[in-house]
């Protein structure tokens, strides 16, 4: 795995001490379930690693310029995902006062700190998982597979009839969505 290791050594004795990097780095692509990120560029992050007394804060941003796929039509479309980066990094052997539901990355006895798994953990939590390119996407047909953003095909209006689950429409009372 690859990682992107900051050396924190010249601020571990200057509390409040600060270090900033404004780097890009080369990923192609983010799977996030079952959906793929094709990365159009190198992501760009900024992160700001702070002596914060009890271990080195981590606090930044991040931009992924993507290529996703919309879940409703399928078509390709330019996708940005930004995210905040949090990241905390002590020494292993000096965790007793860090609240147990706090991700804690190792600082090495070098004084190195690794900043690239909160900056994955940045982006993978802020990709949709069913992408849409517009939210009033409307999809494609269930029947023809016709865009019906662009086109209006000739199928059955009252296909949905013979969705499996328009029998639950009927016993809640719910009238088919085409049958105004």
């Amino acid at each position: 795995m690859e990682t992107y290791s900051v050396d924190v050594a010249s601020i571990l004795e200057l509390l409040g001490g600060t270090i900033e990097i404004d780097d890009t780095f080369e990923l192609p692509h983010l799977n996030v379930g079952d959906e793929h990120f094709v990365m159009r560029e190198p992501v760009r992050f900024h992160v700001t690693l702070t002596n914060g007394g009890t271990g080195i804060v981590g606090m930044g941003t991040v931009v992924a310029q993507t290529t996703a796929t919309c879940a409703r039509c399928l078509v390709e479309f330019p996708l940005t995902i930004e995210a905040q980066v949090d990241g905390y990094y002590a020494e292993p052997d000096n965790r007793e006062n860090i609240p147990e539901e706090q991700e804690v990355g190792n600082l090495s006895p070098q004084g190195h700190v690794d900043i690239l798994p909160a900056i994955m953990s940045a982006l993978i939590l802020e990709a949709p998982f069913a992408p849409l390119h517009a939210e009033d996407c409307a999809g494609i047909c269930p029947q023809c597979g016709a865009d019906r953003n662009g086109e209006q095909c000739g199928c059955d209006a009252d296909f949905d009839s013979d969705n499996p689950f328009a029998a639950l429409g009927q016993l809640l009372g719910n009238e088919p969505a085409d049958a105004e």
